[in-house]
């Protein structure tokens, strides 16, 4: 019966002739992935500046002050600002710690097919951290601001803000906070990306040791476990994604028309059942 189907394989147009494997020899099986579509809109990266400034006066301690830029594919990228502020009780003065971020990113929209006419470019933020003051109600720490703008030239075309925290008095908070996305239209063309932001933490002139007041927006090792005590509110905390982060996406407009079309040919239809076409108007000869 083998021998059979074998033979039929062979004789059948556009088949390849089978081969023998002896018993005991390793076969590799090799499988090609599909080639992915690449997009008709993407983003040129070109020069940018990033500062990550940190202050210290006192019994005080940062970490981190990274700005990251990864571009997972050609129509995104993402931009993530990562730092630690921790301000102890120093006997003689009061204790001030933060950190000041400012990035500046140079783009082009490329329209990389000639059907494409315009495009939509979207922006989304969030803010991931931790927050705490001393149990005592003295020390304070802050999340100020983190807002990211695009501009063409001289002219914002749209801005987006994660709203700022705070806390005080023994006061702990675990931040986890996204804006948006917001869009404009937009043509090919050269834009800039301006982003910021700043944490803060402070404490007051003490003579006997006391907990820390800290701002922990920087995955591990950026905070020194010193710093925190074991029975801290938030032991355990997963901070892999810890920091300020923008997303910057783009996709040609078409896109949109072609979903507004899926919506109107959806109209068409009462409670699942087509509507019967209209009837054509009779033209009546005029006397």
């Amino acid at each position: 019966m083998l021998e059979s189907m074998l033979l039929l394989g062979a004789l059948l147009p556009g088949q390849p002739a089978p081969k023998t494997v002896p018993p005991g020899t390793p076969v590799t099986i090799t499988v090609a992935p599909a080639a992915a579509s690449s997009p008709s809109v993407t983003l040129n990266l070109f020069e940018r500046h990033g500062h990550a400034t940190p202050h210290r006066q006192g019994f005080t301690h940062t970490g981190g002050g990274n700005t990251d830029v990864a571009q997972p594919s050609a129509d995104t990228v993402v931009v993530t600002m990562t730092g630690v502020a921790v301000a102890g009780g120093h006997p003689c003065k009061d204790s001030a710690a933060g950190f000041d971020f400012d990035f500046e990113q140079c783009f082009e929209v490329s329209f990389d097919k000639p059907e494409v006419k315009a495009a939509k470019l979207t922006i989304e933020g969030r803010v991931i951290g931790l927050l705490r003051s001393q149990s005592h109600g003295r020390g304070s720490a802050e999340q100020g601001k983190a807002c990211a703008t695009v501009s063409s030239g001289p002219v914002a075309l749209l801005t987006l803000c994660v709203p700022p925290h705070g806390v005080a008095g023994g006061e702990n908070l675990s931040i986890n906070c996204r804006e948006g996305p917001v869009s404009v239209p937009v043509k090919a063309g050269k834009y800039t990306l301006h982003q910021s932001f700043q944490i803060g933490a402070s404490h007051p002139r003490a003579l006997l040791p006391c907990k820390a007041a800290s701002a922990e927006f920087a995955p591990d090792p950026a905070l020194d476990p010193l710093w925190i005590s074991y029975f801290e509110p938030f032991h355990g905390a997963q901070k892999k994604d810890f920091g300020f982060q923008i997303t910057i996406k783009v996709v040609p407009e078409e896109e949109k028309k072609e979903e507004n079309g899926k919506k109107e040919g959806k109209k068409d239809k009462v409670n699942g059942v087509a509507r019967p076409p209209l009837p054509e108007l009779l033209a009546i000869p005029s006397r």
